[in-house]
């Protein structure tokens, strides 16, 4: 007897249509679920609120008393400044966590609160307050004022200030005019000329101006930031710095090393292909965590959303384990198993049987929750971005696939450990013969890389047993 309808019989016997209508809702329900959570600890929604209204409250105080010193005449114009520029932005804007606009803000502020002293320090009225605030031999100063003062001591000579005043002056002009165009791609031009750009990011920078980028929503202008906030760890200067507390988070220096070479090869593949992204306008599904990326210059696509899908593994493990978990046992429990052994099928074939079933129902429900997501992300974010491209680097250069043949490979790669989970659920269930007993200690297995991946990776050096068996690879799919 072939093993095919062997399989179709397991098919037949452990599949209804209601209750594969219950896991389709249950794992649609979980897809949704991840989504969402994925979503929320993205930056793609969060907005940055100006609220000037500790200014205005400082100006009405302020301007009610007589007889003020320089240092409150100087608070009253930096509050004056803060809500005349303020009000020339918008009131809220989406950032993705940052606004270019608030660099731009800093520094034509602070040219016009400077320039505000400069013009004290030629006034012989205030001699002997600057004189006072210069000689003051402390690291801490109790307000702005002086603590800006104390900057432009050594700022003595006439012709000095007077250079520093015109270029005040310049920057404000400058900047003025960039707050009132609102357009990024003018700011970076500006960075550009003024040679505040870094010599490796140049060429994007170069790219963002002539690709006119305007609005910091465009998720091309994420992309810059991305690549300038990732940066590669010069391994060889810390050959000699094995007592640095970084390192002691390591086994061991050739760990410490391994680590990073692996770190900076996916630095160096990932500005390749955020410049490639931004240059065939194509969104990418990067995504970075707190220590790569401090920043948080993440934005969500609808391919973000569907990768969720390999932490849906842990979800269609949990599903197997407890529909599955009695495969075996349960031919004993119910007394099938005497019909089954008087069938001319030798008992080899009707194990492997099961254990395929079990492979088989694990792709089923792990397709439905593929499937479940897609529809979900492209409904939320767009069906028009699942169907471009997925880019890879490859050989030293960026390469478009096909993002759900790229996506299947790697399901399948993931898939390698769960079976191998649940060739311990069908080794238990053989030996055991105890449905319940089965079920929980599977329940507790599938559970239980998750733990040990959190301790392997917090304390590597006291758990590194874990890390050199199969255990620490069954949460591959996360």
């Amino acid at each position: 007897m072939k093993i095919i309808p062997l399989i179709k019989s397991e098919f037949l016997k452990n599949y209804t249509w209601k209750k594969m209508i219950f896991m389709s809702i249950l794992l649609t329900v979980a897809a949704c679920l991840l989504v969402e959570t994925a979503d929320y600890f993205t930056l793609l929604n969060s907005k940055i609120k100006r609220n000037d209204s500790v200014y205005k409250r400082k100006i009405e105080l302020l301007s009610k008393k007589e007889n003020r010193t320089i240092e409150e005449e100087f608070d009253l114009y930096s509050a004056k400044i803060h809500v005349e520029v303020y009000s020339s932005l918008p009131k809220e804007s989406a950032t993705h966590g940052y606004d270019f606009r608030e660099r731009i803000v800093e520094d034509l502020i602070f040219a016009q609160e400077q320039n505000f002293l400069l013009k004290i320090f030629d006034d012989k009225k205030y001699a002997s307050t600057i004189e006072n605030i210069c000689q003051m031999d402390t690291f801490y100063f109790p307000s702005l004022f002086q603590g800006e003062i104390s900057h432009l001591c050594d700022t003595t000579n006439e012709k000095t200030r007077k250079e520093l005043f015109h270029k005040n002056e310049k920057t404000i002009e400058d900047y003025s005019k960039l707050v009132k165009k609102d357009k990024y791609y003018l700011y970076v031009q500006d960075q550009l000329d003024k040679n505040l750009i870094p010599e490796e990011e140049i060429e994007f920078a170069k790219l963002i101006v002539s690709l006119k980028i305007e609005k910091q929503t465009d998720f091309r202008m994420l992309n810059f930031l991305k690549f300038n906030s990732l940066y590669q760890e010069d391994i060889e200067s810390k050959k000699e710095m094995l007592e640095d507390e970084e390192l002691k988070e390591f086994p061991s220096y050739s760990d410490y090393v391994r680590y990073f070479k692996q770190y900076n090869q996916t630095v160096r593949a990932d500005k390749a292909i955020l410049f490639y992204s931004t240059k065939k306008n194509i969104p990418v599904d990067l995504s970075y965590d707190d220590d790569q990326n401090e920043m948080g210059y993440n934005y969500m696509t609808a391919k973000n959303a569907v990768n969720q899908v390999f932490h849906l593994s842990l979800v269609v493990l949990l599903f197997v384990s407890i529909t599955g978990s009695g495969i075996v046992s349960r031919e004993h429990s119910e007394g099938t198993i005497k019909n089954i052994l008087t069938t001319p099928v030798k008992r080899s074939k009707v194990l492997l049987s099961k254990f395929l079933y079990l492979i088989l129902h694990m792709y089923i429900l792990w397709l439905i929750c593929l499937l479940a997501i897609s529809i979900y992300a492209g409904i939320k974010y767009g069906f028009s971005d699942l169907i471009t491209p997925k880019l890879i680097y490859q050989n030293g250069r960026v390469i478009e696939v096909n993002y759900y043949f790229y996506l299947l490979k790697e399901m399948f790669l993931a898939s390698i450990p769960m079976i191998a989970f649940l060739s311990i659920l069908f080794f238990l269930s053989a030996v055991s013969l105890n449905t319940a007993l089965t079920t929980s200690i599977t329940t507790i297995l599938s559970i239980l890389p998750i733990i040990l991946y959190y301790l392997c990776a917090t304390f590597p050096k006291a758990f590194l047993i874990f890390t050199k068996t199969p255990l620490f690879y069954f949460d591959m799919g996360f």
